[in-house]
C-alpha cells in the first residue's frame, strides 16, 4: 500500500510536466533527409513550405525544429544535422511571423 501512493503521484505529476514544459511550444518538426514531418502544434502553410525549402537546399540526415513562444516572439530550437547556415535561415524565417498568426492557424487533417 505505502508503494501505492508515490507510483499515482508519479503517474499524475509526470503528464502535467510535460503539459507545463509544452505550455509555450507553437511547434515541433521532425526532419530526415529531405523529409519533415510536424509532429505537434499548427503553423501556416506558407511557413512549412519556407521551412522545407530552407532545409531541403541541403539535406539533413536527421534532425528536429522546435519553436516556442519567449518574450512573445517565436524562438527556435534545433537538433541533429542542421548546418549554422540552416539554422540561421530558419531563425530568420521563423522571426517573420508573429505568434498570433503562427496559433491561428488551422489544425492539419490526419492523414494530410
Amino acid at each position: 500500500m505505502s508503494l501505492l501512493i508515490p507510483l499515482a503521484l508519479v503517474a499524475v505529476a509526470v503528464p502535467l510536466l510535460l503539459a507545463l514544459l509544452r505550455a509555450n511550444e507553437l511547434f515541433f518538426l521532425r526532419v530526415e533527409g529531405r523529409h519533415v514531418r510536424v509532429l505537434r502544434g499548427r503553423l501556416p502553410q506558407r511557413l512549412l513550405d519556407d521551412i522545407v525549402d530552407v532545409l531541403r537546399a541541403a539535406p539533413v540526415g536527421r534532425g528536429a525544429v522546435r519553436v516556442v513562444v519567449e518574450d512573445r516572439r517565436p524562438r527556435v530550437y534545433m537538433e541533429g544535422d542542421i548546418t549554422p547556415e540552416q539554422a540561421q535561415q530558419l531563425r530568420n524565417t521563423v522571426s517573420m511571423w508573429p505568434v498570433a498568426k503562427i496559433r491561428a492557424a488551422p489544425r492539419r487533417r490526419r492523414g494530410a
